[in-house]
């Protein structure tokens, strides 16, 4: 039994990691940060407007209409 609860401990390491990652790529593949979407809400900004800039302060080519 002690065995058997070690490992199952052991293994929340690797599993936390793997959760901590998949997360960490969802947030970086998505398009304007959750900051800039509040931002864009209390501003009353479109999201989209602010989706345009990149992380690193870059514009993309985006065409305005």
């Amino acid at each position: 039994m002690y065995a058997y609860i070690v490992r199952r401990l052991l293994l929340i390491i690797p599993t936390v990691f793997g959760i901590m990652l998949i997360n960490f790529f969802v947030i970086q593949i998505v398009p304007g940060g959750p900051v800039e979407q509040m931002i864009a809400q209390l501003s009353g900004v479109a999201v989209e407007a602010t989706a345009r800039f990149s992380a690193a302060g870059e514009t993309a080519n985006i065409q305005q209409e």
